[in-house]
């Protein structure tokens, strides 16, 4: 299947994940253990946990000043270019959406640990949500697309050079970096069409429904 001279629709999403699904397996499960490390981290070594806590309080902080249209836009813009970023480095290996999705998930797990601790399940559960039902997808999306580029970048480079013959090898590289390119244009599609717009709703629930919820639990 393929939908890279259209865009894609509701099906052609849905089938793209499908065909996602060992690379966001992996990532689901690589952001569940560095999480769950990071909630153990938040429990045993509380002086850590509160300089993170700290480290990225500071880095809201100016989202505090802005209107909710604007702290709406930030949001999304934070989350898009991340997300982005972490498709198209996925070129590298595979290496860029790894690194994001640990670090991701050990930041959320100390945050969610530290949280959890003072105000308890629900303010936890208010906090991610509402927003993150549609978020956190969006975020695994982006990094399966990163990783199943990068090990498709690897496979076309391990062809060519296990290749006997200079002109097979050569043969093999420019068939890889066609099918990559072909792999890119419908990974780029996917991101325009479906995961930037749903970014952008997450952002806007995380304002006015995430933000609101949780002034109403601590009210």
């Amino acid at each position: 299947m393929t939908f890279e001279n259209r865009i894609p629709g509701p099906r052609d999403f849905a089938g793209y994940v499908y065909r996602l699904r060992w690379h966001l397996g992996a990532i689901i499960l690589l952001f569940a253990l560095f999480m769950a490390m990071g909630f153990a981290v938040a429990a045993v070594y509380p002086a850590f946990t509160e300089s993170t806590i700290s480290g990225f309080q500071e880095e809201v902080s100016p989202l505090k000043e802005m209107s909710a249209l604007g702290l709406t836009l930030a949001i999304f813009e934070n989350n898009v270019i991340k997300c982005f970023l972490t498709v198209v480095l996925g070129l590298a290996l595979g290496i860029a959406p790894i690194i994001f999705i640990i670090a991701n998930g050990f930041v959320i797990g100390i945050v969610v640990g530290a949280t959890f601790v003072k105000t308890g399940i629900l303010y936890v559960i208010v906090g991610i949500v509402p927003h993150g039902v549609i978020e956190m997808p969006m975020v695994f999306i982006s990094a399966a697309i990163g990783l199943k580029l990068g090990t498709d970048m690897m496979r076309a480079i391990l062809s060519a050079t296990g290749s006997v013959f200079k002109i097979d090898a050569l043969t093999k590289l420019d068939s890889g970096a066609k099918y990559i390119w072909k792999d890119l244009r419908e990974a780029l599609l996917v991101f325009i069409f479906w995961i930037a717009p749903l970014l952008l709703i997450a952002a806007f629930l995380e304002t006015f429904v995430t933000g609101t919820l949780l002034y109403l639990l601590t009210a």
